[in-house]
C-alpha cells in the first residue's frame, strides 16, 4: 500500500494510491495521525483504496498534484554519513559505528517541488536514498527487533552543498591547526590539498531549505521484503548517474536503525535514511560525487518497489 500527502484545495490531505494517476482521500488529518492509528487505520485505508478501485469512492487525479513530503511534520530526520562501501575505499581503518547527521522539517519538500541552491552553497551534489519511517516510539532496540517498528519506506534526495562543506567552512577550520589532532588523520589516506579532513556535517550544507526532497509515497513495510537489497538509481536530466544497491551499505539497515535508537528516541513518523547510492555509470564514473546539481534542470531518485521522486533545480547565479 502506498500512502502520501498532498495539498488539495489548500488543505493538507492524506491519500492512498489507487493507480499511477489516481488516489483516494483517507480521512486522516495528517500522516502522523494515520500512523498513530495503528493496524485499524491501515485496514481502513486499505478498504478506501479498494473502494476507489471499484469506483465507489471519489478519485483524486494526482498527475499534477501539489505534493508535500509524505510526513511533512516529522519530528526528526536522520541521515547516516558515508555508509557505502564505495565511499569507504578512502579509509584504511573501518568505521566502528554509523555516523549520523540531522535535518529539520524545514528542509522537507515534496515530489515535483524545486530544490533551491543558493550562490553561497556552491557545488551541490545529489544523494539518492531510501528512507525508513517509524510507526511507534523506539528506544534502545536491538538489530533483531528494530524492523518490527518500521511503518514503511519512502525516497529522498539528500542534497549536500560540497561547496560549503569542503570549501568555506573547511578552510576556516584549516586556518586553526590547533583544532586538528593526530586521531583526526590516522583513519584515512591523505593527499595533497586534502580539505576532506576538515569537513563538518552541519546545517548549511545538509539541512538548508529544500535539501530534504522526499516522497512521493510511503510504501508500507509489508511490501518491502528486504531493505538491504533495494536497487537505487539517481538521474540527472533523465540520465542515470548512479546505479547502486543498499546491499552495498557498509552497515546494514538494521545496524543503522538500532544504533540510532541508542542515541535518539525515535517517534512515530520519524525518518531515517541509511546511506546514499554512489556507484557510477559509464558517463558518470564518479557517480553522485561527480554531479553538480547547479548545471542541470531536473534530478530524480528511483528505487525498485518504492517509486520515483522528481525535483526541478533552481540555482542562484554562480561562476
Amino acid at each position: 500500500m502506498k500512502l502520501g500527502t498532498i495539498r488539495l484545495n489548500g488543505q493538507q490531505t492524506v491519500i492512498g494510491q489507487v493507480d499511477e494517476a489516481n488516489a483516494v482521500a483517507l480521512g486522516s488529518a495528517t500522516m502522523e495521525d494515520l500512523i498513530a492509528g495503528g493496524e485499524q487505520a491501515l485496514d481502513d485505508a486499505r478498504q478506501l483504496i479498494e473502494n476507489g478501485s471499484a469506483g465507489s469512492t471519489e478519485l483524486i487525479d494526482v498527475t499534477n498534484a501539489d505534493w508535500m513530503a509524505p510526513n511533512p511534520m516529522a519530528s526528526k530526520i536522520l541521515g547516516c554519513a558515508v555508509n557505502n562501501n564505495n565511499l569507504n575505499k578512502v579509509a584504511h581503518r573501518p568505521m566502528k559505528s554509523p555516523m549520523f547527521f540531522t535535518k529539520g522539517r524545514s528542509a522537507l519538500t515534496g515530489h515535483n517541488k524545486p530544490i533551491k541552491i543558493l550562490t553561497r552553497h556552491g557545488r551541490t551534489i545529489p544523494e539518492p536514498e531510501p528512507v525508513v519511517v517509524f510507526k511507534d516510539t523506539v528506544k534502545d532496540v536491538g538489530e533483531d527487533k528494530i524492523l518490527e517498528h518500521v511503518f514503511g519506506y519512502t525516497l529522498t534526495n539528500d542534497c549536500t552543498a560540497s561547496g560549503i562543506k569542503f570549501g568555506e567552512d573547511a578552510i576556516a577550520l584549516n586556518q586553526r591547526p590547533e583544532l586538528i589532532h593526530p586521531h583526526h588523520m590516522e583513519w584515512r589516506h591523505r593527499f595533497e590539498d586534502d580539505n576532506y579532513l576538515y569537513f563538518i556535517y552541519h546545517a548549511r550544507s545538509k539541512a538548508a531549505d529544500t535539501f530534504a526532497a522526499m516522497g512521493p509515497w510511503i510504501t508500507t513495510a509489508d511490501e518491502v521484503d528486504d531493505p538491504n537489497n533495494l536497487n537505487v538509481r539517481g538521474y540527472i536530466d533523465g540520465e542515470v548517474y548512479a546505479d547502486d544497491s543498499t546491499s552495498n551499505y557498509f552497515f546494514s539497515v538494521e545496524r543503522v536503525l538500532s544504533e540510532a535508537s541508542i542515541w535518539f528516541t525515535l517517534e512515530p513518523g520519524d525518518c531515517v535514511h541509511c546511506g546514499t547510492a554512489v556507484k557510477g555509470t559509464e558517463k558518470f564514473p564518479k557517480g553522485n560525487l561527480g554531479v553538480d546539481l547547479r548545471h542541470y534542470s531536473v534530478t530524480d531518485v528511483e528505487i525498485d518497489g518504492l517509486g520515483r521522486l522528481s525535483n526541478p533545480i533552481e540555482a542562484e547565479p554562480f561562476e
